[in-house]
């Protein structure tokens, strides 16, 4: 299975989009509307122009139906599956509490690399529990502000020390053209049953997707918090494919981030495995 382009874009794209057959109803479902954003953000990024669009899932009962087919002007169409990762083990809220210590650092636009996706996974289990966590905040923003610019595209790997312990911290920086960047804060390892909540969605989604007929098959996962990354879930699914062959059949990957989606209006696209050329 290919590794994705370094230039696949994380795009920020607001809630409505322009009057087309991608335009977001205010009766849409919720995965509706995300599926359409999406399009949207397709259609920006790539030129791709949709004429219409097929929801099989609305008029076939007998059986388990792809979410949507989408043609463009060319006649080529492409189906797509949502699937949304949540349902990880109860000892990730506490984890999902000290993230919520990076937040300014994300927020702040003087960090950021203009023209770039920057996610930074942090290990949250190695420094002792005495260590106040505005340090390792503190610590981390620092570096942040040093090194954010000067970093390699695509993964690298730093060590940095907060109050005398090492931390090694892994970075993956995507180039986004023309975009005004991005800075992520996730953790290092995923949450315990990560594994088990994506396997799960392959077998729920994989057989539906590919059985459409459709000249793409696309599967959009959608990441609602900051307890795993794009990263994570590329790794997940590189080594699954053994036990999913199905995802050789599958032609792209995509995670829509959509953790600031209720607070900020905002939903971010990220290509995480591609398959086929498009």
């Amino acid at each position: 299975m290919a590794r994705p382009l370094l230039q696949a874009c994380f795009e920020e794209r607001r809630m409505t989009t322009s009057a087309s057959v991608i335009s977001v109803r205010p009766d849409d479902r919720r995965d509706r509307k995300l599926v359409k954003l999406f399009l949207a953000h397709l259609q920006t990024s790539r030129r791709q122009d949709w004429t219409s669009l097929d929801f099989p899932e609305d008029r076939i009962r007998s059986k388990q139906a792809v979410q949507v087919i989408a043609m463009e002007e060319t006649g080529r169409t492409t189906a797509i599956e949502h699937s949304r990762l949540d349902g990880f083990a109860d000892d990730t809220q506490e984890e999902q509490r000290l993230l919520g210590i990076f937040s300014p650092i994300e927020h702040d636009p003087s960090l950021r690399a203009p023209g770039f996706h920057v996610e930074i996974a942090v290990p949250m289990g190695v420094l002792p529990i005495a260590v106040d966590r505005n340090v390792v905040a503190n610590s981390v923003r620092g570096w942040c502000a040093r090194n954010i610019a000067s970093a390699p595209d695509g993964e690298s790997i730093h060590v940095m020390t907060v109050s005398g312990t090492p931390l090694k911290i892994h970075v993956e920086k995507i180039s986004c053209p023309g975009e005004p960047g991005r800075l992520v804060m996730v953790r290092s390892d995923p949450p315990r049953n990560f594994e088990a909540v994506v396997q799960d969605r392959l077998r729920h989604k994989l057989g539906t997707l590919v059985s459409a007929s459709a000249d793409q098959h696309v599967l959009l996962f959608e990441k609602s918090d900051v307890l795993w990354s794009a990263g994570q879930l590329r790794r997940e699914l590189e080594g699954a494919r053994l036990e999913f062959p199905e995802l050789n059949r599958v032609d792209e990957v995509w995670m829509a981030d959509t953790v600031r989606w209720e607070t900020e209006k905002y939903v971010g696209f990220r290509l995480v495995l591609r398959t086929q050329d498009v």
